[in-house]
């Protein structure tokens, strides 16, 4: 029967398993050490508080705020 088509050496160069195992390696132990760094983060922590910069903050306003009017 047709069991070529069953091999996948056939279909791809000679010499490419050695090179995709490295690149598979190295992206998977890139994944573990980027989660060992952000499972230590405390998102939930209220205790540090992002100091705001003077000035408006357009255009990255997220809630929209009417400015009071002054009359003279």
């Amino acid at each position: 029967m047709g069991l070529e088509g069953l091999v996948l050496g056939v279909h791809l160069p000679a010499g490419w398993l050695w090179p995709a195992l490295v690149i598979f390696g190295l992206v998977v132990c890139t994944a573990l050490l980027v989660l060992l760094l952000v499972s230590g983060a405390r998102f939930d922590d209220q205790s540090h508080t992002v100091p705001s910069t003077p000035g408006p903050c357009e255009p990255f306003c997220g809630a929209r705020t009417v400015a009071p009017v002054y009359s003279n």
